[in-house]
């Protein structure tokens, strides 16, 4: 099985054999798959750190948490990473932005077509299950996590 660095151009490659939409930013070396949760846009960004031979696979959830919501959408997100074998669940307060990540080291490791796939379905798929619920927390007044 071919194997292949997390570099942009490598990215890219494998972005077209997948067949995925996505958008680039080559001055930046990102990536953004298109992508809906909840029926809106929230693409599956392919974020380099080269300075610290990093890549992070996100999705920020397509909703804000009003300010008045943080606590209990914090101890949700708590609940959530005690729960993920992989990843982690942040609340970005300067934006009241929820997002999901993993993030991959870069140096001295390559990644086949199925294991990148294999870290793209565990960020997607825990956003997709997780995003109803903290909606209903951050949205709709919910106290508590209610996962299906």
């Amino acid at each position: 099985m071919a194997t292949f660095t997390l570099t942009y151009p490598n990215l890219t490659a494998w972005c077209d054999r997948q067949q995925f939409q996505y958008l680039t930013n080559p001055q930046a070396g990102q990536l953004a798959i298109l992508y809906k949760i909840l029926g809106a846009d929230a693409p599956l960004q392919l974020l380099p750190y080269p300075e610290r031979s990093m890549l992070t696979l996100a999705v920020s959830l397509p909703f804000a948490v009003p300010p008045e919501r943080y606590a209990v959408i914090k101890e949700a997100l708590t609940q959530l990473n005690s729960r993920s074998y992989m990843g982690s669940w942040v609340l970005n307060p300067d934006k009241g932005e929820i997002y999901f990540r993993v993030t991959l080291p870069t140096l001295d490791n390559e990644y086949s077509d199925p294991g990148l796939l294999f870290v793209a379905r565990v960020v997607i798929g825990s956003a997709e299950s997780a995003a109803a619920p903290l909606y209903r927390i951050a949205q709709q007044g919910e106290d508590q996590l209610q996962l299906p």
